[in-house]
């Protein structure tokens, strides 16, 4: 018994090997479609794996500090740059052992710079680049000393300048704790996450089915000559395993060609080196085990509904109740797991706590699989219940109700739809979260803060700073924070830039305010210690506000002067080119000083840029599904070759047909769109707080435009195929 199922799965290998051109056609077909799945799949799986050999590196290029002397000195500083963040370590040796860092041929010294590949690119083609590295390049860090293809590193020599504010090193390697990712962005990854992979593994199972019809026409000649209906499932399943093998084979292929490319490509931040990218072995196999399971399963599944006979085929007839309910069961069940999510906790509280986070993850990727299962029956009503009165809609109708391997395709692209539709949505929110923080940054679009730190010489940098065009004041700000029953934070600074944060008319030098709406501080006369010297705290004014802490007006306080500055803020042009040409200044003095508004107004760029890769994710997932549309496209044309020639020879015009081929699709796609829209703002709607939600309505219809040009380029592609199909050689018969 065992050795008759396997000679019956060896002849369904057989049959789609060598069945001539039209199985290999179709072979083809299924390989392309499952290898495109099959290659996304991998990628998905190496995500994991690149993340820990990115760890790795920035782990083994991480300063170790310690708090006695240790043979190095370093200070770690960020420089700004056009809004992108250069980041490097100023080091020096304290004695005869000189530990370099990964990817650097040795310890650079005073006045010397080793520089990653793609800031020795921006230092060789732009000025202003070179004008924040004036040090010698002596050499180019090497990949095992780079997070990433594209990052932008250096190290250099530190400078007597700045040797006091650096701290002792005694190497590289530092064990830190992974990064998190801000709350935001997880709910972000958590939601296109399960986007992409509803619709790639809906991909993947249509693509096991191409040419569905023809093999079931093959059955049933096996079916009469003899062969019962288990021997059918078993050469069925042969037939689909040899297809969604060799796609297996392809999207290896596929994969590790295209791996190279990974280091020419970077989107936001978040790039990897090919070697990098390299499956989980757990995934991996599940991967090569689970695509050829899948296809078969699907294939038998298939045939539950189609009794294959000796004398052709029947539809088994299925209650409309027993294929309706489920369909919208998941949507429903993932719209409740939503309301109770947004019920228990908030969004922030959602992507912090694991399991309420794969909650949200389960409850979006149910609503999208109900959203693709609902597509092909509904299509299937709406093609039941309309009877149009010419010729060429009516063809298309009675094509929809006999075939579904169109509408199964088109859930794809409406699973892409909705899941695109549902992100636009909550990178909006991210955005405009972003944007209000880096608007409380800087509430006057003329007024940069610098920070600085203890040793930063702001004398040279308010010199440096002074000779840029179009300064019009430059504010040194002093604040110290004291511990104790009542906690108290000092602000010293002058009185132009008191009027400017508390709108005050009386300031001279050695007033002191304080907001009514903040924090409370100890009254006047407590005595308090700053800097190791005592301090009195003075009369102060109450003024409307929220500023927290005391202000004090300075110039005549000097305990309150003797407090290093910590930042300065400097009122000019409120054009960006300013605040390049201040950092610029800023850079020839310190490299360790910050522009504090470029990290919140580079999260701004950042969501904004994030909406082109949502477009750009979704265009990726539109290509595999336009592969799986036109080749169920031209699979069906094909199957129904002689049907089409029939009409043809009894009078019908090729134009009617062109135009019914058209219908059909037209039909399925504008009913996908009608349900894509509502699901994926609804979607959203019950992710996002109610009051942020909102929708940028161009963005909307430039998305779903989209995905209808891409099923009437799909629908024009199958045009060549059915020209062939309407040929009188198509009514040949064997």
């Amino acid at each position: 018994m065992k050795s008759r199922w396997f000679a019956d799965l060896v002849l369904g290998v057989r049959l789609a090997v060598g069945g001539g051109r039209t199985s290999w056609a179709r072979l083809a077909l299924t390989a392309a479609g499952v290898g495109l799945g099959v290659v996304v799949l991998l990628l998905a799986a190496s995500i994991g794996p690149a993340r820990e050999a990115k760890s790795e590196r920035v782990q083994a290029a991480s300063l170790v500090l310690i708090e006695e002397a240790g043979p190095l000195r370093a200070r770690e500083v960020v420089v700004s740059w056009q809004g992108r963040r250069i980041v490097g370590v100023e080091l020096a040796a304290t004695g005869s052992e000189r530990p370099a860092p990964p990817g650097a041929g040795r310890l650079p010294g005073p006045g010397e710079v080793v520089v990653s590949p793609e800031l020795l690119h921006l230092i060789e083609t732009d000025a202003s680049a070179r004008a924040r590295f004036p040090e010698r390049v002596i050499g180019v860090i090497a990949d095992a000393g780079l997070p990433r293809p594209k990052s932008l590193l250096f190290y250099a020599g530190l400078s007597d300048v700045h040797a006091e504010g650096a701290r002792p090193a005694s190497g590289f390697g530092a064990d830190r704790p992974r990064s998190t990712l801000p709350p935001v962005y997880r709910l972000l990854m958590v939601a296109g996450i399960t986007a992409l992979l509803v619709p790639l593994g809906i991909f993947v199972l249509v693509a096991t089915r191409l040419g569905a019809t023809g093999r079931d026409r093959r059955l049933a000649a096996i079916r009469l000559v003899g062969a019962s209906r288990a021997q059918v499932r078993w050469i069925a399943g042969g037939e689909t395993l040899t297809g969604a093998v060799l796609g297996l084979f392809v999207g290896v292929a596929l994969f590790f060609a295209a791996r190279p490319l990974a280091r020419f490509i970077e989107v936001e931040g978040v790039g990897f080196f090919p070697t990098d990218l390299l499956p989980d072995p757990l995934l991996g196999v599940l991967i090569a085990v689970g695509v050829p399971v899948v296809a078969v399963v699907s294939a038998l599944v298939a045939l539950r509904a189609v009794d294959v006979g000796p004398l052709g085929l029947a539809r088994a007839f299925v209650p409309p109740v027993r294929r309706t309910w489920w369909r919208f069961a998941l949507i429903g069940a993932g719209v409740a797991v939503l309301v109770v999510i947004s019920v228990v906790g908030s969004s922030r509280e959602v992507v912090v706590d694991a399991p309420l986070a794969l909650a949200l993850g389960a409850g979006i990727g149910l609503v999208l699989a109900g959203t693709g299962a609902v597509l092909p029956w509904l299509v299937a009503r709406v093609a039941d219940r309309v009877h149009p009165e010419r010729v060429a809609p009516m063809l298309a109708v009675r094509g929809l109700r006999s075939d579904s391997g169109m509408p199964r395709v088109l859930s794809g692209v409406v699973v892409v739809l909705t899941g695109s539709l549902a992100l636009q949505v909550l990178l909006g929110v991210g955005a405009q979260v972003a944007a209000e923080s880096a608007l409380n940054a800087r509430s006057e679009p003329d007024r940069w803060v610098l920070e600085v730190t203890p040793h930063t010489p702001v004398r040279s940098l308010e010199e440096a700073i002074g000779l840029v065009g179009g300064v019009r004041r430059v504010s040194e700000v002093r604040t110290h924070a004291e511990q104790g029953a009542v906690p108290l934070v000092v602000v010293s600074t002058d009185c132009p830039e008191l009027v400017a944060r508390l709108g005050v008319d009386d300031c001279v030098p050695g007033a002191a305010y304080r907001s009514a709406d903040g924090p409370g501080v100890p009254p006047a006369g407590t005595q308090v210690a700053i800097g190791g010297r005592p301090w009195t705290v003075p009369r102060h004014r109450t003024v409307p506000g929220r500023e927290s802490g005391l202000f004090v007006a300075g110039g005549i306080d000097p305990v309150l002067d003797a407090i290093p500055p910590s930042e300065l803020v400097v009122v000019g042009a409120p054009d960006q080119a300013f605040g390049d040409g201040l950092l610029a200044a800023a850079g020839r003095v310190d490299r360790g000083v910050v522009l504090r508004s470029t990290f919140r107004a580079g999260q701004v760029e950042l969501f904004t840029s994030l909406r082109g890769g949502v477009i750009g994710g979704s265009a990726l997932l539109v290509l595999l599904a336009v592969v799986g549309l036109a080749a169920a496209a031209v699979d069906q044309v094909w199957e129904r070759r002689r049907h089409t020639a029939v009409l043809v020879a009894n009078g019908v015009p090729r134009e009617v047909l062109t135009a019914a081929t058209l219908w059909q699709s037209a039909i399925p796609a504008a009913l996908g769109i009608a349900l894509a829209v509502p699901i994926g703002l609804g979607t959203a709607w019950l992710v996002v707080p109610a009051e942020r939600f909102r929708v940028d309505w161009t963005e909307l219809v430039t998305t779903v435009a989209s995905a209808a040009v891409v099923v009437l380029v799909v629908s024009l592609c199958t045009l060549p195929a059915l020209r062939q199909a309407i040929r009188p050689e198509s009514l040949r018969t064997e």
